[in-house]
């Protein structure tokens, strides 16, 4: 079993979740991390708060997806990373990353996360650009 969590400065993260329940229902079983609002106000609780939800998993897989590399939520993370074998670490989050990971077949972890890493960079299109070509050809 994996244990999902989106991890953001602010709201992000609860808005994404919010998102994935409208789209695919209350099934999908991500959990949100918002960090630097009501219950985590600084990095040091945001690294308990991940090593709580680490512990809650018994050893069973992690993946946290955060929204900025680089960003102080990604780096707390990423210490999590270097202690935990178990544990995953996606930057960059997005809705289409999240549905590709939900709804991908691969079986392994590190297979889906390469598949929804994939998929959410071709989603990123400038549409300007798309049509200007199409309209051209």
């Amino acid at each position: 079993m994996r244990h999902v969590y989106v991890a953001s400065h602010g709201q992000f993260a609860r808005g994404l979740v919010d998102s994935l329940s409208l789209l695919i229902g209350d099934e999908h079983g991500i959990r949100p991390v918002c960090a630097y609002g009501d219950d985590i106000t600084t990095t040091e609780q945001l690294d308990r708060t991940l090593e709580q939800l680490i512990a809650e998993a018994n050893g069973e897989e992690v993946v946290v997806f955060t929204d900025l590399l680089g960003g102080s939520v990604n780096n707390c993370a990423t210490r999590a990373l270097m202690h935990h074998r178990n544990v995953y670490v996606v930057a960059g989050v997005n809705l289409t990353l999240l549905l590709e990971f939900l709804l991908c077949e691969e079986e392994s972890t590190e297979a889906a996360v390469v598949y929804a890493t994939h998929a959410a960079r071709e989603s990123i299109v400038f549409i300007n650009a798309l049509i200007k070509q199409q309209s051209s050809d």
